[in-house]
């Protein structure tokens, strides 16, 4: 399997795929949503932080003021087709 990396702007959750220093705090989490630390462990994924200003999947999961949407719309280079 190829290797993948996984951007996010949560340190608690990348500290959690990293380690299980935090595993009393997290008891609660189902186990199904684990697969990303076994991920780790195994040298699958990789995770790293990414913040919260230069978060892309933002614009697919948040809703956006006109502004930030425009940009990060162009930072995915999204165009626009003209249908004639």
């Amino acid at each position: 399997m190829q290797k993948f990396r996984l951007l996010m702007n949560s340190k608690f959750a990348i500290e959690l795929s990293k380690n299980l220093v935090y595993h009393e705090r997290s008891k609660h989490i189902d186990t199904r949503y684990h697969y990303i630390r076994e991920c780790v462990s195994d040298g699958i994924a990789e995770v790293d932080h990414v913040s919260t200003d230069r978060q892309l999947a933002d614009i697919l999961t948040k809703p956006l003021g006109r502004i930030k949407f425009v940009v990060m719309h162009q930072q995915l280079g999204v165009s626009d087709v003209c249908h004639d």
